[in-house]
């Protein structure tokens, strides 16, 4: 299984995600868009986990339901959250 950070998992959650074509199937992301796309949902988690940490519950609810969901569904991601904490923030070396 490829790591959770790559394009190829990428490519494989798309394929098992989007498996029939609909009007809410995102376009697949190039390489560089992916790259792009997975460094923004990092720093959106990072942002959302700095609204909790000052009290600002209500407006993280608000950002994850705009900006993260929309990314992780970008991305082919259900829920990124476990991932990030578990293995992107100490191996993941954005570009």
């Amino acid at each position: 299984m490829e790591a959770f950070y790559t394009y190829e998992a990428y490519l494989d959650r798309y394929k098992a995600y989007y498996d029939e074509e609909g009007d809410s199937r995102p376009g697949m992301l190039t390489v560089h868009e992916f790259e792009q796309q997975f460094q923004l949902l990092h720093d959106s988690y990072q942002a959302y986990h700095d609204l909790i940490q000052m009290g600002h519950t209500a407006e993280a609810s608000l950002y994850y339901s705009q900006i993260i969901n929309q990314l992780e569904n970008q991305l082919a991601i259900a829920d990124a959250s476990d991932n990030f904490k578990q293995e992107i923030y100490p191996n993941w070396k954005g570009e």
